[in-house]
């Protein structure tokens, strides 16, 4: 019989961190993709917080 270890319980806010950071990667790629580029001043002029545009930075 094989025997598997207990699984690691993620709490919400780790695994809220995780969706947020795929959901970043996902925009950043389709932004290069579509126009080339992240227009991180288009992005503000549309009205996305300075938090958001840092993660979308980092990610």
């Amino acid at each position: 019989m094989k025997v598997t270890g207990a699984k690691k319980k993620t709490s919400r806010a780790a695994l809220l961190d995780q969706a947020t950071d795929q959901l970043l990667r996902a925009v950043k790629a389709r932004m290069l993709k579509n126009e080339g580029r992240v227009d991180y001043a288009k992005l503000r002029k549309e009205g996305y917080s300075d938090r958001f545009l840092a993660r979308l930075e980092e990610a």
